[in-house]
């Protein structure tokens, strides 16, 4: 990843009334999260190694992914990713970045904290696309969509 002194990061956070356990089921299963990102292999384990499959743009797959590098159940994930092509000039150029996930219960809830760090000048367009409200910010409302449909089923 780049020299974290130089990088950038998103942060988005909200509470949500479902408990812990049941938002970590949306952030973990590999079928949740197709629902409300995109199709993958996830797997909640330190060093497993997923994959996200995306609509292909220009000469990008639109295959990227990365490593579990914490997986600390109801209360943090963290993991890379990396992907994109260093050729295209917006959404879909390189990225070498962390996301990590936090929960914390509150007595009516959880809040729940997105933090995805690594973004350096050479990935400023896709930074600037995943911050804006087309970016985590609807990413996370999709988020919490699954979870209160989970929270219903149960």
């Amino acid at each position: 990843m780049a020299d974290e002194a130089q990088s950038r990061s998103i942060m988005v956070e909200g509470m949500l009334v479902q408990p812990a356990e049941t938002i970590w089921r949306a952030l973990t299963e590999p079928d949740l999260i197709a629902r409300w990102f995109m199709p993958n292999s996830f797997a909640a384990e330190v060093g497993h190694k997923y994959v996200f499959r995306s609509a292909p743009i220009g000469d990008w797959d639109g295959v990227s992914g990365g490593e579990i590098l914490d997986a600390d159940p109801f209360w943090r994930l963290r993991y890379t990713w990396r992907g994109g092509s260093h050729e295209l000039p917006g959404f879909g150029h390189y990225i070498d970045t962390v996301l990590t996930w936090t929960l914390s219960p509150l007595p009516n809830g959880t809040h729940v904290r997105l933090e995805h760090s690594g973004f350096t000048e050479d990935s400023a367009a896709v930074y600037a696309i995943m911050n804006s409200e087309n970016g985590w910010s609807a990413v996370m409302n999709r988020l919490a969509k699954v979870v209160v449909e989970l929270d219903e089923a149960d």
